[in-house]
């Protein structure tokens, strides 16, 4: 159990300090710790923490706290929520007295926009990854095409979209 908690704070540390871009950022690297190095969530289960997060304030807070409760107890969720906040707020703090020389920094200016190319790798990457684990028969392409249209086409908040996505597949669950 020490081990595992050790093993959290560190996934969950370094995810906090190294995601630039927010929580869909995070999803691949999460995902990769996670799932596949530490095998203390199966691919499904993943992708249930994931919406759950989204369906509740605070996704990715959520999500690691999920996550340390599956690995270990209300001790890893603790330790978890706690490692994926610390980073930032260790941040925040820091740079709020230096945030005008931040502004006026050509080279930090410059970091930050290759940056921003990263992170739309990285959302899509989540987006494919969950993709492959949620979109498996046509009820599910459906529920897809339908909230993709809601949302780029309609313009639906995306609270609602996820809304009624997990009411339809409520509904066609019991009838399917």
């Amino acid at each position: 159990m020490i081990s595992t908690l050790f093993k959290l704070t560190w996934v969950f540390l370094k995810i906090g300090t190294f995601s630039f871009g927010g929580g869909f950022v995070m999803i691949p690297m999460i995902e990769n710790d996670v799932v596949n190095t530490y095998g203390w969530l199966t691919k499904a289960e993943f992708v249930d923490a994931v919406t759950l997060g989204q369906i509740t304030p605070g996704p990715v807070i959520i999500s690691a706290t999920f996550i340390g409760y599956k690995a270990c107890g209300i001790l890893g969720a603790t330790v978890a929520t706690i490692s994926v906040i610390l980073p930032s707020f260790v941040m925040i703090c820091l740079a709020t007295a230096a945030i005008k020389k931040f502004h006026e920094n050509k080279i930090l200016a410059n970091f930050l926009r290759g940056a921003r190319i990263a992170v739309i790798g990285l959302v899509f990457d989540a987006g494919i990854s969950i993709g492959r684990s949620s979109v498996v028969d046509l009820t599910t392409i459906l529920i897809a095409a339908a909230s993709i249209i809601c949302l780029f086409k309609y313009k639906v908040n995306p609270i609602w979209v996820m809304l009624g996505a997990g009411i339809v597949g409520l509904i066609l669950g019991g009838v399917v």
